[in-house]
């Protein structure tokens, strides 16, 4: 399993790696990882998107909805509940954070 883990660390999408141990776990049929791996996708997926979004910047909100499209696209394959719960939080605090900076926005234009 751990050559298969270093094959698998080396993605663009920084929690993609967790879905491929996941992956790799059920097809060893190891319950015990999966449940493990899962856990550890949506730790990313969270604490990845909390991060950005603390940064507000326009990029950063940009990449973070990214990134809670893949989380939610990956929580219907892989059957985490839990995982649309907090995309769903997530989105809305992004939400929140670009309506506080419209009126700021349209102000700098004037």
């Amino acid at each position: 399993m751990l050559h298969s883990f270093i094959e698998v660390v080396g993605t663009a999408q920084p929690c993609s790696k967790w879905e491929k141990l996941i992956e790799l776990a059920e097809k060893e049929g190891n319950k015990e990882k999966v449940l493990e791996f899962k856990e550890k996708l949506v730790e990313c997926i969270v604490y990845t998107a909390q991060e950005l979004i603390a940064r507000g910047r326009s990029v950063d909100l940009d990449y973070a909805e990214e990134l809670l499209k893949y989380g939610e696209d990956v929580g219907k394959r892989l059957s985490i509940g839990e995982l649309d719960f907090h995309v769903n939080l997530l989105r809305n605090r992004i939400s929140e954070k670009r309506e506080r900076r419209r009126p700021r926005e349209v102000e700098s234009k004037q």
